[in-house]
C-alpha cells in the first residue's frame, strides 16, 4: 500500500467496528502511545453512557459558553472567549464511546480517532477526555496535591513574579491575584514541591494554563504530572535541558531532510533550532498562540505524544517558506520566526490541523534519530551521559523515598485513626456495661413492684369476687320468691278463669229461659 492511503478495513463478523492498520498521518502514533501505556479505564474516573452524551451534552455545550470567569477557582472555567462548537455536528456517539473506553477505539479505529481529533475534542468533554487520554485520574495523587500546597516551595517567589507574564492578555489569568492566577500558582508550586529536581520553569506555566482551563485545579496537578512523566515534558525542563536537546537534534535533521531549502538558508544565516526553536517545545507555542489554538495542539500530543508538535513546527515553516527564504540577515529571521511565523494561522485553526496532518514523519524515524542522538552525545560528552544516568538513579531513589513516606504517612494515619476507633470502642463498651448494670437495678426494681402490687390485685380480687357472689346469693335469693308469687298468682288467674266460664254458663242458661 501506498504511504498515506486509506486501507478499508473488513467488517468483523460480531459487529464490532474493523481494526484500522494505522498510517503515519499521526494515528501510528497513538496506537505506539496506547500499547506502551496499556491500563482498563479506572473505576475512579468520570464514566458517562452513550445515551448521556448524546442528550445531555448538547445542555453542557451551552452551559460552558455561558459559564462565568467569577467562578471559584478549583472549576475550570470557560473555555474560549467565542466558542463555535455546533452541537448539530458534534458526533456525540463516537466522543461518548471515546469516554467510555478509550483504548478500545485507539486500538481499533486509530486513523478514526486522529481524524476526530483534527477536528477537535468537544469543549464540553476536553478535561475528560484529556485524563482518559493520559490515564491521570487518581484520588491518591489528588489528595497529594493538597498536601503539597501546605508547603513551602523555594521557587514561589519566581512563579509569583511570572504569573502576571505568562498569559497576559488572557482574561481569566490577566488579573493580579485573581482565581486564575491563584490556581497556576498553587499547581506550578505544588510541582516544584513534588519534583525538586525540575523545581521551576516558566515553560511549565504555559502547559498548565490550557489544563486549568478545563478542569480543577487537582485534575490539572495530575495531568501535568503525567505530562511531565509519560510524555517526556519533564526532560525538556531539568537543568541540562537533556529532552530538549534531543528534540531539536530531531527538529534540525527532520528539516533538513522536509525543507532542504529552509535548512540551508538557516545554516548560511548561523540561524541555530536553538534561537527560535525551544520556545515552541517547551510552551507547545502557548506564548504566542492564541489558547484556542493551543487547546487543539494539545488535542493531538494527548493522543499521540510530545512528537506531534514537529507536525505544527514543519507546518508552520512551510508555510511561512517564501516569505522566509526571502530574509536575508540574522536578526530579521530571529524576529520573523518567533513573532510573524503564526499569523498565517491565527484565525484558521482547521488549516493549521490539516496543514500539519500533511507533516508525514514515521515514528520509527524518530526512534531512529533518537539512537543517533544517543551516540553522538557517548561520542562527544560521555560525562553527560553518566551523569544523566546518576541523576536518573537519584529521581528513582527520591521517587522510590518519596512514595515510602507517602505510604508511611498513610499508615501513621490509618494507626491513629485505629487508635481512636479502638478507644472510642472501649469508651462505648464501658457505656454499654454501666447501662446494662443500671437496667439490671431497675429490672429487679420492677419485680419487686410488681409482685407487691401482684398480692394486691389478687386480694382486691378476692373481696370483689366475695361481694359478688353475696350478691348473687341475695339475687338468687329475690328471684326464688319472685318466682313463687308468679305460680300463686297464676294460680288465682287459673280459678277467676274457671270461675268466669261458669258465670258465662248460668248467664247463658237464664237467657234461654
Amino acid at each position: 500500500m501506498n504511504e498515506g492511503t486509506t486501507a478499508t478495513a473488513e467488517p468483523r463478523p460480531d459487529g464490532t467496528p474493523p481494526i484500522e492498520e494505522p498510517l503515519d498521518d499521526g494515528s501510528d502514533f497513538i496506537l505506539a502511545r496506547v500499547q506502551t501505556n496499556p491500563s482498563p479505564q479506572s473505576p475512579q474516573t468520570a464514566r458517562f453512557t452513550l445515551g448521556y452524551l448524546a442528550s445531555g451534552l448538547r445542555k453542557i455545550v451551552t452551559q460552558t459558553q455561558s459559564a462565568s470567569l467569577s467562578s471559584p477557582s478549583h472549576q475550570p472555567v470557560s473555555l474560549m472567549d467565542d466558542q463555535d462548537d455546533s452541537a448539530e455536528n458534534i458526533d456525540w456517539q463516537f466522543w461518548g464511546s471515546i469516554v467510555n473506553s478509550y483504548d478500545e477505539v485507539a486500538r481499533r479505529q486509530p486513523r478514526l480517532l486522529t481524524k476526530k481529533l483534527m477536528q477537535g475534542i468537544p469543549d464540553a468533554v476536553r478535561g475528560t477526555v484529556w485524563m482518559l487520554m493520559c490515564k491521570a485520574k487518581n484520588e491518591d495523587m489528588e489528595n497529594t496535591y493538597r498536601a503539597l500546597l501546605t508547603r513551602d516551595s523555594s521557587h514561589e517567589k519566581a512563579i509569583i513574579r511570572d504569573l502576571d507574564r505568562t498569559f497576559p492578555k488572557h482574561k481569566h489569568f490577566a488579573d493580579k491575584g485573581g482565581p486564575g492566577q491563584e490556581s497556576l500558582l498553587h499547581v506550578i508550586k505544588a510541582y516544584s514541591v513534588w519534583d525538586t529536581e525540575v523545581g521551576y520553569c516558566q515553560g511549565i506555566a504555559f502547559i498548565t494554563g490550557p489544563l486549568l482551563l478545563n478542569m480543577p485545579d487537582e485534575e490539572a496537578f495530575c495531568v501535568l504530572v503525567k505530562l511531565m512523566n509519560d510524555y517526556n515534558f519533564r526532560e525538556l525542563y531539568t537543568p541540562n535541558m537533556i529532552g530538549l536537546q534531543l528534540r531539536l537534534f530531531q527538529f534540525e535533521r527532520l528539516l533538513k531532510d522536509l525543507f532542504p531549502a529552509i535548512s540551508k538558508h538557516f545554516d548560511t544565516h548561523d540561524i541555530k533550532a536553538t534561537m527560535y526553536a525551544s520556545q515552541w517545545f517547551m510552551t507547545v507555542f502557548a506564548y504566542r498562540f492564541p489558547l484556542e489554538i493551543v487547546f487543539r495542539i494539545m488535542d493531538m500530543i494527548f493522543a499521540q505524544g510530545l512528537e506531534s508538535i514537529f507536525r505544527f513546527a514543519f507546518a508552520l515553516l512551510k508555510k511561512n517558506q517564501d516569505q522566509i527564504l526571502q530574509l536575508n540577515d540574522m536578526q530579521s529571521l530571529l524576529d520573523f520566526l518567533k513573532t510573524c511565523l503564526f499569523d498565517p494561522y491565527v484565525d484558521n485553526v482547521d488549516a493549521l490541523m490539516q496543514d500539519a496532518a500533511a507533516i508525514k514523519i514515521s515514528k520509527s524515524k524518530f526512534d531512529k534519530l533518537a539512537v543517533e542522538h544517543v551516540e553522538e552525545l557517548r561520542k562527544n560528552n560521555p560525562d553527560l551521559l553518566s551523569g544523566d544516568a546518576l541523576r536518573a538513579e537519584n529521581r528513582r531513589l527520591a521517587a522510590a523515598l518519596r512514595k515510602a513516606e507517602e505510604s508511611y504517612e498513610t499508615l501513621n494515619r490509618e494507626h491513629i485513626q485505629l487508635v481512636k476507633e479502638h478507644i472510642e470502642m472501649r469508651t462505648l463498651k464501658e457505656r454499654a456495661t454501666q447501662k446494662v448494670e443500671e437496667h439490671e437495678i431497675t429490672v429487679e426494681g420492677l419485680k419487686s413492684v410488681l409482685s407487691s402490687e401482684r398480692r394486691e390485685a389478687e386480694e382486691q380480687v378476692k373481696e370483689e369476687m366475695d361481694r359478688l357472689a353475696q350478691k348473687n346469693y341475695k339475687l338468687t335469693m329475690k328471684n326464688e320468691e319472685l318466682q313463687d308469687t308468679v305460680d300463686r298468682v297464676e294460680g288465682i288467674v287459673l280459678a277467676q278463669n274457671a270461675r268466669l266460664k261458669e258465670l258465662e254458663a248460668v248467664v247463658n242458661t237464664l237467657r234461654g229461659n
